[in-house]
């Protein structure tokens, strides 16, 4: 049975319909997240070694570098690998090891640019698969959720 994180967004909570489905097809772990007060290493340790890790938003951020230091695949749904206020910028360095990176973009998102999101930097040379949703705006509803964790993971 897979392992899976799941990190849910800076204005969303833990639990939920996604959740739900992620526990259908393996076993998973959906933390509540306070993004002001993380100590990022301190949350790793108490991980443990998922399979993959899922993150939307904020939680997409984090997850990305998660995975990036434990070698972890991720899906990220809107991650917000930019644009984020400066009380969210953790001083964590990605990490180098390889890892398989798949970003979800609304085409629509008024949040998080899409087309400034598959401008990014690849981490250590893994450079992330991109797949957009048209017409979705920063909001992942649930069937695209399902859909793309079908289609990706």
């Amino acid at each position: 049975m897979k392992k899976i994180i799941y990190l849910h967004g800076l204005e969303s909570e833990a639990g939920g319909p996604k959740v739900s489905f992620l526990a259908s097809v393996g076993s998973v772990n959906a933390p509540v997240m306070d993004y002001e007060t993380l100590n990022l290493q301190e949350f790793i340790l108490t991980l443990g070694m998922p399979d993959l890790i899922v993150g939307s938003s904020m939680g997409g951020y984090i997850a990305d570098i998660i995975g990036s230091q434990l070698g972890v695949d991720v899906l990220l749904f809107n991650p917000a690998l930019h644009s984020r206020r400066s009380v969210f910028q953790f001083n964590e360095n990605y990490g180098s090891q390889k890892y398989k990176r798949t970003v979800i973009l609304g085409t629509e998102d008024d949040v998080i640019d899409p087309e400034t999101t598959k401008k990014l930097w690849s981490v250590s040379g893994n450079h992330a698969k991109y797949d957009e949703v048209e017409g979705m705006g920063h909001r992942t509803p649930l069937d695209v959720f399902i859909n793309m964790y079908n289609k990706h993971a």
